[in-house]
């Protein structure tokens, strides 16, 4: 893991893009698997700047939230509409979805697997912390998920939005799992944000568990992970 620390958020979002429009120059069709969330905003931003550098690009969603439906304000669907597919005018065409209503689940865990198996390994996977260590909706657990899954989310990741657990079952989310990740040719790693300074200093300990699923990412040959002061 190729780490570097930038002074704030804004040489962070910018420095993230700099690196995706290296490569998207080299292969203008590669895949790129998108995060939601604040750590990428700011990057999304900064690749709007020169979206004709992205006009081949394929993208495809990285996780999903369930309980709620595609359609609400809080969904990774219409982030990534508003911070991504938007702004960059990617069509539909080079851009693969999925839902999580409860009575599709298991079809589009399937579907998305195969897609992944198809279409991969993915080129770049955008990745952001959370609190607790995880990756995607890959949680701390005694076990890892490898496969596109349906995750159920800990506490600490619902915790910014009550509408989540609203539901009859316990909040969960589908999200690329742990091979789908370990098997991307390139990984940009976000770490920015308050409250993530234990998650940041469990990583530094270069002990690789399944307690913090980010620690995983030790084992992966490229990855740039980017840290601003924010999180430290």
């Amino acid at each position: 893991m190729k780490i570097t620390y930038l002074e704030n958020y804004a040489a962070l979002s910018k420095k993230a893009a700099h690196l995706i429009a290296s490569e998207v120059k080299q292969n203008p069709e590669l895949m790129f698997c998108a995060a939601t969330g604040g750590s990428p905003t700011g990057m999304y931003a900064e690749m709007a700047k020169e979206k004709a550098v992205y006009s081949k690009m394929q993208v495809i969603k990285m996780d999903e939230w369930g309980i709620i439906p595609l359609s609400h304000p809080d969904s990774c669907e219409t982030y990534l509409k508003k911070h991504l597919l938007g702004p960059l005018e990617i069509s539909n065409d080079r851009y693969t979805s999925f839902d999580t209503a409860p009575e599709v689940v298991e079809s589009e865990c399937k579907r998305i697997s195969q897609f992944i198996q198809a279409n991969g390994p993915l080129d770049i996977c955008i990745l952001g912390l959370g609190k607790n260590g995880h990756i995607a909706f890959n949680e701390p657990a005694e076990v890892l998920n490898p496969d596109f899954h349906k995750a159920i989310l800990a506490e600490s990741t619902i915790a910014h939005d009550p509408a989540l657990s609203a539901g009859e079952e316990p909040a969960y989310g589908l999200c690329v799992g742990m091979e789908g990740i370990m098997q991307s040719k390139k990984i940009i790693f976000l770490i920015t944000g308050k409250g993530k300074q234990e998650a940041v200093k469990r990583i530094m300990e270069r002990k690789i568990g399944t307690d913090c699923p980010a620690s995983f990412l030790w084992m992966h040959p490229n990855v740039e992970c980017l840290i601003d002061s924010s999180a430290i």
